[in-house]
C-alpha cells in the first residue's frame, strides 16, 4: 500500500512540473486555445515564443527579395585599381561594392552572402605576365621591372559581365 501512494505522489508531482502555474493555480491563460493546444506566437508560459538565434534552420526566401539582393555589374568594381609594388612583392585583387551602390555599407557577412548568390565566375589575366602574374583567385605577383594591367572579368549569375583593369607599375 505505501509503495502505492509513494507511486502516485511521484507521478502527481512529475505532472505539476509539466503544466504552467497559471493552469495549476486555476487561473485563465492565453497560452491555450480552444482546442488546448498553445498559440503559434506564445511559448508555455503565455510570453511570446523565444526563437534560438542559434538555431540552424533555412527559410526560403521570397524571389522579389533575392532579386532585389542580386548584384549587378554597377555594383561592382576592383581594388586596387592601381598598384605600385617592389619586384617579388605581391597583393591580392578584391572585388568589392561600388562606392554608393546599395551594398556600399553591408558587413563582410552579408557582403559575402550576396556575392555568392550573384557572380557565377571571375577570371584574372595579366597582360605581361613576365611583369606582373596573377593567379587564379586574384593574388598577383610582381616578376620584373615595367607595368602590366591585370583583366579581371567578373561573370554574373543574371548572364552579365564586366572587366575591370587593374595597373600595375613594377619598380626594383
Amino acid at each position: 500500500m505505501k509503495k502505492r501512494i509513494v507511486v502516485v505522489l511521484l507521478a502527481f508531482a512529475m505532472c505539476s512540473f509539466s503544466v504552467p502555474a497559471s493552469v495549476q493555480a486555476g487561473g485563465d491563460s492565453d497560452v491555450f486555445s480552444e482546442e488546448g493546444d498553445m498559440d503559434a506566437d506564445d511559448d508555455e508560459y503565455g510570453g511570446d515564443a523565444y526563437e534560438d538565434p542559434d538555431t540552424d534552420y533555412e527559410i526560403d526566401p521570397d524571389p522579389d527579395i533575392m532579386e532585389a539582393n542580386t548584384l549587378i555589374a554597377e555594383d561592382l568594381r576592383v581594388s586596387p585599381a592601381k598598384k605600385t609594388v617592389k619586384k617579388g612583392a605581391a597583393f591580392n585583387i578584391q572585388i568589392v561594392a561600388a562606392g554608393g551602390s546599395e551594398f556600399d555599407d553591408l558587413s563582410e557577412e552579408e557582403w559575402y552572402d550576396i556575392y555568392e548568390r550573384s557572380v557565377e565566375g571571375v577570371v584574372f589575366r595579366s597582360t605581361k605576365s613576365n611583369v606582373a602574374s596573377v593567379s587564379r583567385t586574384g593574388r598577383v605577383k610582381a616578376r620584373k621591372r615595367g607595368s602590366a594591367v591585370i583583366k579581371t572579368t567578373i561573370n554574373l549569375t543574371n548572364g552579365d559581365s564586366i572587366t575591370f583593369k587593374t595597373k600595375v607599375y613594377v619598380k626594383k
